[in-house]
């Protein structure tokens, strides 16, 4: 669809709410190719449709391009898909665009794929979630999750939470926990406005704390 429009100027793209990335990316066999796609879009059709946008899904190759061009004023729906760790941290933790639409994002749908396996990852990972808690504050919906071809165990909450969460408005989560306790962690009276909870946990049957 998107290559049409750069194609066709004419187009009236002007009333686009949501805007979908991803697809350039997985159906393009040619990487050169696909970047021209994106660089067009970037520069063709973003400033014709930016003040309209009220989603964006975004992959690797379009997340830094599309968050760095646009202004998107109506933007409260951002879907970052298969980022590595590395990009979702700067993205995420250190990036201008958490500071810009930190106020602005209510529906946050983040998953990491990488294959690194170093056990410093997973601080970096809890890191990066409690970051969102911290700084989105009027998310109410976040899904933070990883492939499931990520094989070390991921975010842990214990002692990191008692900070965090205090006047999150959260009432969606969905997110993979290392263990039990990180899951309890979750559910102890913070995210008071908590009503759906989807969780994956990696290994039950380490518990440490009574429930």
């Amino acid at each position: 669809m998107w290559n049409d429009v750069a194609d066709n100027p004419s187009v009236d793209c002007t009333f686009t709410r949501s805007v979908d990335l991803v697809t350039i990316s997985s159906n393009e066999d040619n990487e050169s190719r696909t970047n021209s796609i994106l660089e067009r879009f970037c520069f063709d059709i973003i400033p014709r449709i930016q003040y309209n946008i009220e989603c964006l899904i975004v992959g690797p190759l379009s997340t830094d391009r599309i968050l760095r061009i646009g202004n998107y004023p109506k933007l409260n729906k951002l879907i970052l898909v298969n980022l590595s760790l590395k990009m979702a941290s700067r993205i995420l933790n250190k990036g201008s665009f958490i500071h810009i639409y930190k106020h602005q994002i209510s529906h946050l749908v983040v998953t990491i794929n990488d294959d690194i396996t170093a056990i410093r990852i997973k601080d970096v990972a809890t890191n990066i979630f409690a970051n969102i808690l911290a700084m989105f504050t009027n998310l109410i919906h976040l899904d933070f999750n990883f492939d499931d071809s990520f094989v070390y165990p991921p975010t842990s909450f214990i002692k990191l939470l008692s900070t965090t969460c205090q006047s999150s408005r959260i009432g969606h989560l969905n997110v993979r926990v290392r263990n039990f306790d990180d899951c309890l962690c979750l559910l102890d009276g913070r995210l008071s406005q908590l009503h759906t909870f989807i969780v994956k946990v990696d290994n039950i049957d380490d518990l440490s704390m009574r429930i």
